[in-house]
């Protein structure tokens, strides 16, 4: 018999969780122009030492060795002198928008229709909810990841890479109740999950349409109903009759909202050509010119402060030195993804569409030494001018499709090219996708006909049966 020994052992070992922080960066990173501005209002209502006014920063305290002995200790004057100096680099190298500038764009502001958006509609709904201080950062995080048509676009495994011991099944605990939430199916990350989600809501959730949902979405996709009929031990009718009942769900839980919002597009990134060398011009004027305001650091010195006043000053100043400094990443960002960007498609800026290559985030994320979450966070909402339009920056993420003699396009071709031939066809005779198949082959594309029908479905062209015109 082994003799077994009860103890305490101390072990020690690195944990990290999202705090209120990250969120706020991760927010900063992911919000359209438009609505981090308005966020830098709402921060500056909340924190009295950020400050947008230049004529209280003009002067940036010299903190004397005598000043130290008024001060808590000599960590605390180092760092404060540390975020004044590092506020008048970042103030030097700002180009302050303009007072006519900001007239027109507050104009702009004011003008904007005050329409209820899909992430206000949840957002509204999640306050309800009685979430902690925690459990709502990471509602607001999967809200503001929540695209038009309701849903979930977030690389979870890259969150749970980047970040160690991230509580997932809090994640999965929250995005279930959002999932809740109306429109019933949002926040799905699949079209399975979005109509799974509806019959369980409806009290369907093991019923024969959720059985041919989760086994057979593929086949009833391609209206192959007598493999589902036979794979499901069913009559052709029945089957026939649960499509039905499947086509009364929204597959697109968030496009009303989507449809009733009016779409400000703003490009942060100018794209030109400058002798002969493609260029990425940032607008920083869009960006709010923030500081930390001298006057509260100042206020910091003085021997009749308070104990408790200075730990309120150094709390609040840290949030702002945070909030600005995330800014400052946001930019970063953004211009270094908009390089590669304009580097990898060069033929496209020079020629259209039809000369746009693949290009995966994941690409763009290895090169500038970031995570593709960060990449996929950073795209979203965000809008280069071009010579060849305004473009969102995900316009420039297409997956490559290997065709049959083993060359390599982007899909953004190819549907360019099948929309071009389907517009140009003989409505009286429109072509079968088969007949497509054969056209595109003509034109260099070699694709099979089920792509050919996966790419006219994604365009929103009908078959070709459905678009003769007598």
């Amino acid at each position: 018999m082994v003799e077994q020994s009860l103890g305490l052992v101390q072990q020690q070992r690195m944990e990290q969780s999202l705090t209120p922080q990250m969120i706020q960066s991760l927010k900063i990173l992911q919000l359209p122009i438009l609505d981090l501005q308005l966020m830098v209002r709402e921060e500056m209502d909340q924190n009295p030492t950020l400050d947008r006014d230049a004529s209280e920063v003009e002067e940036i305290i010299d903190f004397e060795e005598t000043a130290r002995d008024e001060l808590r200790d000599d960590r605390e004057i180092d760092e404060l002198t540390e975020i004044a100096e590092w506020d008048e680099d970042f103030r030097r190298n700002q180009i302050s928008m303009s007072k006519p500038d900001e007239d027109k764009h507050q104009f702009m502001m004011d003008s904007i229709s005050n329409i209820e958006s899909l992430q206000d509609h949840l957002t509204a709904q999640a306050s309800l909810v009685g979430f902690d201080k925690r459990e709502r950062g990471i509602a607001d995080v999967i809200i503001g990841s929540i695209d038009d048509d309701g849903y979930l676009q977030i690389d979870l495994d890259g969150i749970i890479g980047a970040t160690p011991e991230f509580p997932e099944e809090l994640f999965e605990r929250i995005t279930t109740i959002i999932q809740s939430f109306d429109p019933i199916g949002v926040g799905a990350r699949s079209l399975e999950e979005c109509l799974l989600i509806q019959l369980r809501h409806q009290g369907r959730g093991d019923s024969l349409e959720a059985q041919l949902i989760r086994n057979h979405l593929d086949h009833l996709g391609n209206h192959r109903y007598e493999k589902i009929a036979t794979a499901m031990r069913l009559p052709l009718e029945k089957i026939k009759e649960l499509s039905k009942s499947i086509a009364d769900l929204d597959p697109k839980p968030g496009r009303n909202f989507a449809a009733e919002r009016t779409e400000y597009v703003i490009p942060e990134i100018t794209v030109e050509k400058r002798d002969g060398v493609w260029t990425v011009t940032q607008n920083k004027s869009l960006y709010p010119h923030l500081f930390i305001s001298t006057k509260y650091l100042q206020l910091m010195k003085e021997k009749t402060t308070t104990d408790e006043t200075r730990k309120y000053i150094r709390e609040k100043i840290a949030k702002s030195k945070f909030f600005i400094r995330s800014i400052d990443q946001r930019q970063n960002t953004i211009h270094r993804i908009a390089t590669e960007i304009v580097r990898v498609q060069e033929r496209f800026f020079e020629h259209g569409i039809k000369s746009i290559q693949p290009l995966k985030m994941k690409s763009v994320a290895e090169i500038i030494g970031v995570h593709e979450a960060t990449v996929s966070r950073a795209c979203n909402g965000k809008y280069m001018a071009t010579p060849q339009g305004t473009f969102e920056f995900k316009h420039f993420f297409t997956t490559a499709v290997v065709q049959t003699d083993g060359t390599v396009i982007s899909n953004a071709v190819i549907k360019s090219t099948l929309g071009d031939i389907v517009r140009d066809e003989d409505k009286k005779k429109p072509l079968s996708d088969q007949k497509l198949v054969y056209t595109l082959s003509e034109q260099g594309i070699n694709i099979a006909r089920r792509t050919v029908a996966k790419y006219r479905g994604q365009l929103n062209i009908l078959p070709a049966r459905l678009r003769r015109q007598t």
